[in-house]
C-alpha cells in the first residue's frame, strides 16, 4: 500500500472511519434490499446503507465521517451503499454507491475492489463497482477517478478479460504505455456494437483532430 504521505492529510483515518461505521452502520438488512433492487443477489460481508456526512474539525485539521441516525434532523444525503475495503484484516476505506450510481471513497486510500485477484494469471477486470458486485465480488474494478497509476498493477496477469472496450483499452493505455505487444493479454468480451461504435467515435474523433489541425 501506499505510504500515508500520498493521501490527502484532510480526510478521515482509517481507524476513525472503521469505528463510526461498525459502531453506528447498523445491519445489512436495507443494504441487501438495496443490492436486490438493483438486480444483485448476493452481498458482501458488512455492507450497511448509510447516510453519512464530512464534518470538517479545526482541531485536528481534518475532516469527520459521520454517519446520521434515523432520527437525525437536519441535511444529509440520501442513503448510499457503504462497503468497507479491508487489507489484511483492517479497513483502509469505504466506498459509498448513490443511487444514481455516482461512487466515491471516504479516505481514498485504496484505487482497487478486489486487490488479491491482480495475483491471479486471469483477471476479471469491472467497468463499475456494480458489476464487481454483480460477479460475487470476483476480479477488480479501478475505484480511483483521478490517478491512474495503479492500472500498472494489472502487469502482473497473463491475461485481462474485460466485458467494456473502454476500460479495457484504458487499462492497456495507462498500465501498458499503449504497448501494441502487451494488448494480446486482454480479452475483450464487449458486444460487438459497443467495440464498434468505440471505434467509430475513435475514426470520428481523429478526423475532426486533423481537420483542425490542418486548417
Amino acid at each position: 500500500m501506499d505510504s500515508i504521505s500520498n493521501f490527502d492529510d484532510s480526510l478521515p483515518l482509517p481507524d476513525e472511519v472503521a469505528q463510526e461505521f461498525f459502531d453506528k452502520a447498523g445491519d445489512n438488512l436495507t443494504a441487501v434490499a438495496w443490492l436486490a433492487e438493483h438486480g444483485v443477489e448476493t452481498a458482501p460481508e458488512h455492507i450497511a446503507l448509510i447516510q453519512y456526512g464530512m464534518i470538517w474539525n479545526p482541531e485536528t485539521g481534518r475532516y469527520r465521517f459521520l454517519i446520521y441516525a434515523p432520527d437525525h434532523v437536519g441535511p444529509k444525503h440520501p442513503p448510499e451503499l457503504a462497503i468497507p475495503i479491508t487489507e489484511d484484516g483492517q479497513l483502509i476505506d469505504l466506498l459509498v454507491i448513490s443511487d444514481e450510481m455516482s461512487f466515491d471513497r471516504i479516505t481514498c486510500r485504496a484505487p482497487w475492489l478486489g486487490r488479491e485477484y491482480l495475483t491471479l494469471p486471469v483477471v476479471r477486470l469491472h467497468a463499475h463497482p456494480m458489476d464487481w458486485l454483480e460477479s460475487g465480488c470476483t476480479g477488480v474494478c479501478h475505484i480511483e477517478p483521478i490517478s491512474r497509476k495503479a492500472l500498472k498493477d494489472l502487469s502482473q496477469a497473463t491475461t485481462i478479460e474485460c466485458n467494456d472496450i473502454h476500460t479495457a483499452l484504458e487499462a492497456w493505455d495507462w498500465g501498458f504505455s499503449d504497448d501494441d505487444g502487451k494488448l494480446a493479454r486482454f480479452v475483450i468480451d464487449d458486444s460487438p456494437f459497443s467495440i464498434r461504435s468505440y471505434f467509430e467515435d475513435e475514426v470520428r474523433w481523429r478526423t475532426a483532430y486533423l481537420a483542425r489541425a490542418l486548417s
